[in-house]
């Protein structure tokens, strides 16, 4: 019998190495189309803040091209202008190159120099001793004398590496143009393409892919001039030749993810090697250029990648690699921009959501999952650090509703199926039990709130069952705490002598904590116990995360006398301060109806 899950997935497989060899095969065709695609999403916030300005599509469209053929004939004409100079200069820098690199053989000498020349003399020894094969008496000698080159074989030789090139450049130029022209058309085209049904959706992934694309690449532009106006005027300072070539060609090259810089850094690094006499000026051109990076990498890309890419790091290195591999230098360069529309199509497109996953930055788990996956390994450093990062960003409170209650919900029902055995089960709550009973040591010994849980408490927090059921209360009790609001947490067989000795001290309301899947029957139990010692007391069954039959819940519990049924630690709360507030808000002596929290 056949598997059903296995044809999609083998489907799936069998398509994207059909599409990767499509791709490497039709490089020629699929490059200068992608870059396009790149261009049109720099130049069309340009086009489209031209219209903005009541000017005409076409005109818009011209000087939107007009503006990007100005910029790279700029870069085009400093950068040969500056290499033009720069290779007039070389001959003068021949003496100085020298003599670092006998310098540098000096600095060898004892080691690898020596292990080459050893390598040497041996070989010539051999050659020396291996006898000459002499030639056949009668057999003529031959020798192939190359015709001179005639003019055609000149022009081939001379304009055959550039028609590639230069092909590629008019080719992208004209699809850029008819792009913009037809950019709201093949917008429409596109949603037709791909799913007229779901208008809303695909239409908020071509804008989102489009803002996320385009935003990257302005923002690159401004990071990029920004590192190249620096590196020219450091470069300048330092005495560097050629300065602004240098700079130049930094903005061009970081484009190109990773490498780029460094690429851009090794030519004038080699440069001041032999232009100077000091080994100064080289360290400094890499000081120069490892300032700017991390001035850039600290501060200048966090500021303005305000709104981010959406792919993690280790995907886009993945993505590098991959799109050099099939197009060279140009997938290197498109890889950012290709990555960043896989993402997006896996976050609208159902069938592709495991492109978002694979390579985008949002968390694959939940903080419950993550919580509860470090607590499964034992890894309690990791789980604190978790905890920790989640209380700087968030209240205990929503701490505990968000990912610690979440995460003994999931060992519960792990334990509840059988897949998680007594004794890694105990061990897990070990860990959540020690980090809260840690809190709670923590809370008492600051600002003197530690008095709290020794007064008369106005809350009192009473575990239905189990170890689990326990962890919430005492979580609950230092939420109360953290709030200024005294609790304590007492054990089920002497919640009948706290109630009855608390309800002469101010005792306001009862909290009752279940865990599912087993919560209702302990709940009731001790809802009953407590009924019958106090009628009129507010009794809250914190039955925690519950999701389904929450009606049926709710008529169980009030049958046994509840007042009140939450499923989170914060509804829980507010409810109990709710009552604090309206203190003649107290049920009657006949429990009213439960009403559950959401």
């Amino acid at each position: 019998m056949n598997n059903p899950q296995v044809r999609p997935t083998g489907t799936v497989l069998f398509t994207v190495v059909v599409l990767v060899a499509v791709l490497r095969l039709a490089q020629d065709i699929f490059i200068p189309l992608a870059l396009a695609v790149l261009l049109t999403f720099l130049l069309a916030p340009v086009t489209g803040w031209l219209q903005h300005w009541r000017v005409n599509r076409v005109i818009s469209v011209l000087v939107s091209l007009a503006m990007a053929l100005a910029l790279i004939g700029g870069l085009g004409d400093v950068i040969f202008g500056q290499f033009s100079d720069l290779a007039h200069q070389l001959p003068h820098y021949e003496r100085h190159l020298r003599e670092h690199i006998a310098h540098l053989q000096g600095f060898m000498r004892g080691g690898i120099t020596d292990t080459v020349d050893a390598v040497e003399r041996v070989t010539g020894q051999i050659e020396h001793l291996t006898p000459i094969a002499s030639v056949p008496v009668g057999v003529q000698r031959v020798q192939i004398v190359q015709p001179p080159a005639t003019v055609l074989e000149i022009l081939k030789d001379f304009v055959g590496p550039l028609v590639k090139p230069l092909g590629w450049a008019l080719v992208v130029m004209v699809l850029v143009a008819f792009m913009l022209l037809r950019l709201p058309d093949l917008r429409e085209r596109i949603i037709r393409l791909l799913g007229p049904r779901n208008l809303q959706a695909t239409t908020a992934a071509l804008d989102d892919a489009a803002v996320r694309v385009s935003r990257y690449l302005l923002t690159q532009l401004l990071i990029n001039s920004v590192t190249g106006l620096w590196v020219g005027i450091g470069l300048a300072l330092l005495k560097v030749p050629n300065p602004g070539l240098w700079g130049a060609l930094t903005l061009v090259l970081r484009f190109i993810p990773y490498v780029g810089v460094w690429t851009a850094a090794a030519m004038p690094f080699a440069l001041s090697f032999a232009a100077f006499d000091d080994w100064m000026h080289p360290i400094v051109v890499i000081g120069i250029y490892g300032t700017v990076e991390l001035f850039n990498y600290a501060v200048l890309e966090p500021w303005l990648y305000a709104a981010k890419t959406g792919v993690s790091p280790v995907a886009l290195l993945l993505a590098a690699a991959f799109w050099t591999w099939l197009w060279g230098l140009a997938g290197l360069l498109l890889s950012v921009p290709i990555t960043v529309c896989l993402v997006v199509m896996g976050k609208y497109v159902p069938q592709l959501e495991f492109l978002e996953v694979l390579l985008g930055d949002e968390p694959a788990l939940e903080p419950s999952q993550q919580l509860y996956q470090r607590l499964l390994t034992s890894n309690r450093d990791e789980a604190d650090m978790l905890l920790e990062a989640a209380l700087r960003q968030h209240s205990l409170r929503e701490v505990c509703d968000i990912a610690i209650v979440p995460a003994l919900r999931l060992l519960e029902a792990d334990f509840a199926r059988g897949v998680l055995k007594p004794a890694r089960r105990r061990a897990v709550l070990d860990q959540i039990q020690q980090w809260v009973d840690e809190l709670l040591e923590e809370l008492q010994r600051s600002d003197g709130r530690g008095a709290l849980s020794w007064q008369a408490p106005s809350v009192l927090c009473v575990p239905a069952a189990g170890q689990g059921d326990a962890i919430v209360a005492r979580l609950l009790a230092a939420v109360l705490m953290n709030r200024g609001i005294s609790a304590r947490v007492t054990a089920l067989d002497r919640v009948e002598e706290e109630v009855t000795t608390s309800a002469s001290a101010g005792l306001e309301a009862v909290v009752v904590s279940a865990l599912p899947p087993e919560a209702i029957p302990p709940a009731r139990a001790a809802v009953k116990r407590i009924r019958a010692r106090a009628q009129t007391l507010p009794v809250i069954v914190g039955v925690w995360g519950l999701e389904q039959e929450l009606d049926r819940a709710a008529q169980r519990l009030e049958s046994a006398g509840a007042s009140r049924m939450e499923t989170r630690v914060e509804g829980c709360v507010e409810q109990i301060e709710r009552l604090r507030r309206t203190p003649g808000a107290a049920p009657p002596v006949t429990p009213p109806k439960v009403v559950h929290g959401a």
